[in-house]
């Protein structure tokens, strides 16, 4: 089952298209913030840092925490809830693989081939897992050259250890395949590509929304909102927050992707296919 579900998520259109976005999405977002940013605030571009204000971001890429923060796989903006082209197309990519074989009736022949659904839910999430370390992998790559290329234009040292390097970009890849088998897990339970797109679409854009309410309406948002899917990842990429540190962060979303992937293993072996 692992071998059939890994060779059609690998040969369909949709899986080259949303991994090929997530990568083009991660060099523009760390062009603009390992690059143009730091350049338009030292005013080697643009009218200069007096003329855009104290409110302009300052990136100084010369600290090691700075240079970790811009080596994310989703890309050096994701935080505060903030969505990215990276992180959609990666949950996207989970989606499609949840729906591919109710659109093209593959579900079926799967069905048949093991009556035993929980097993298909298997298959899928061990391709889609699989498929989702590949590209986060990749991304971490990406990200890590974009910043040494603009730490080398600029003569700025890599200060940042070895180990953390590789830490945060491990953590990073975890992210991107925690978060595409939750895209999978909504694939499969709302079973059409346009309802599965726009459900998990729905979800991310609700959730810096609700983290802003409630924050304005108590003063700081409750901690609870820390264990929001795309809060998760941030934690889990970032080495925690003050609410929740790097060990809780990376349960809890391991947690939170298998309780996903178990309700849409109930819901596939209670549906009429």
């Amino acid at each position: 089952m692992f071998r059939a579900e890994l060779l059609g998520l690998t040969t369909t259109t949709a899986t080259k298209v949303s991994a090929l976005v997530a990568v083009i999405g991660l060099v523009l977002t760390q062009l603009i913030f390992v690059t143009v940013l730091p350049a338009l605030a030292r005013g080697d571009i643009g009218p200069g840092a007096a003329a855009l204000g104290t409110d302009f971001p300052v990136l100084d890429l010369t600290s090691a925490a700075a240079q970790l923060a811009a080596i994310i796989p989703l890309g050096a903006s994701m935080g505060g809830g903030s969505i990215g082209i990276a992180l959609l197309a990666i949950v996207l990519l989970g989606v499609l693989a949840g729906t591919s074989d109710d659109r093209y009736g593959g579900m079926v022949g799967a069905a048949l081939a093991s009556p035993r659904r929980g097993r298909i839910v298997v298959g899928k999430a061990l391709a889609t897992g699989l498929v989702g370390v590949v590209i986060g992998a990749v991304m971490a790559v990406v990200s890590l050259a974009a910043l040494v290329v603009a730490l080398a234009m600029t003569g700025t040292a890599f200060t940042a250890g070895i180990g953390d390097v590789v830490a945060t970009l491990g953590r990073g890849v975890f992210a991107v395949a925690g978060l595409a088998l939750i895209g999978l897990a909504v694939g499969i339970l709302v079973r059409t590509q346009l309802a599965g797109v726009i459900t998990m679409l729905s979800i991310l854009f609700v959730e810096p929304l609700l983290t802003a309410v409630t924050a304005l309406i108590g003063g700081t948002a409750p901690v609870w909102t820390q264990f929001l899917p795309v809060a998760l990842a941030q934690n889990v990429i970032h080495g925690g927050s003050a609410e929740v540190n790097v060990g809780v962060a990376l349960i809890a979303l391991a947690v939170l992707s298998a309780a996903a992937l178990a309700a849409a293993s109930v819901a596939l072996s209670r549906r009429d296919l």
